[in-house]
């Protein structure tokens, strides 16, 4: 597959190329910059994830949609865990770690962004210092986190030693091999360059999992997030009503990926050996 280049929409209007990397099959984006210089390609307002307030329709729409999100994540952990310590690592603005924690859990947040961590402190929520401890969580989840990670391999050997064994982490990402991403190829929100350092797939994830230690316990299919995708999508394609098509398109990505569990996003829960 040959690099193809891909405009930040979002921020600053440069473009980046996205290279394929043979071991893993994932894409990565080039140049790769460091964590100072990513800084400046984050908007200073309305970053969704780190919002506790939904400002217009769209916003407010993001946050209907993942109120329902945090239902269901909670449901797929239960699955395989029901107590104990919980790290949300990338908790933006809390709103899961919240939830979490009223469902009974001991929880944890990380955030690189200063910003983003003293909005989780004013929250009350407990903010873990790096490095993590050894054997010290039950499940870590990171949703659309991951994919913003420059060292995926060193990130998951410290996943790996901080859960505990039969410890679960939970990776939420954007799946590149999806029917909408090959359908708007370089104007696929979910790009998000440069802020998305990687973008994987089903069997990229599964080899980085099984190469740092991880058993691949499931794969969930996240359905809302190909109205999201698709919206943004048709909106840096300057399409007319693309709320029309957004819904149309979103849900043709469902039901292309929905049965092979290969939509829009997905989230892939792996275990530690107990």
């Amino acid at each position: 597959m040959k690099p193809f280049t891909v405009i930040d929409h979002l921020v600053s209007k440069s473009s980046f190329d996205l290279v394929l990397d043979k071991e893993t099959t994932a894409l990565k984006t080039t140049p790769e910059l460091s964590e100072a210089e990513l800084e400046h390609f984050y908007p200073k307002t309305g970053y969704a994830s780190h919002d506790t307030q939904a400002n217009g329709f769209k916003a407010k729409a993001y946050a209907w949609v993942k109120r329902k999100n945090i239902k269901s994540k909670l449901k797929w952990i239960r699955q395989y865990a029901t107590t104990g310590h919980m790290l949300d690592y990338g908790a933006g603005n809390g709103d899961f770690a919240l939830a979490a924690q009223h469902e009974g859990w001991q929880v944890g947040v990380f955030e690189t962004s200063p910003d983003a961590t003293e909005i989780l402190k004013q929250r009350q929520l407990l903010v873990v210092a790096q490095p993590l401890q050894e054997n010290q969580f039950d499940v870590i989840t990171l949703w659309h986190v991951f994919e913003h990670i420059n060292r995926p391999e060193d990130a998951l050997a410290t996943f790996y030693k901080s859960l505990k064994p039969g410890g679960v982490l939970v990776l939420a990402v954007p799946n590149a091999a999806s029917w909408d991403a090959k359908h708007y190829k370089s104007f696929w929100a979910a790009y998000d360059v440069p802020r998305h350092r990687w973008h994987y797939n089903k069997h990229a994830i599964s080899l980085l999992g099984r190469k740092a230690g991880f058993e691949l316990l499931t794969t969930k299919n996240m359905c809302w997030d190909a109205f999201y995708v698709s919206l943004l999508s048709e909106q840096y394609r300057n399409a007319k009503a693309p709320w029309v098509k957004a819904l149309y398109k979103g849900c043709f990505a469902n039901l292309k990926g929905w049965q092979t569990t290969n939509t829009s996003s997905l989230t892939f829960f792996l275990q530690k050996p107990k």
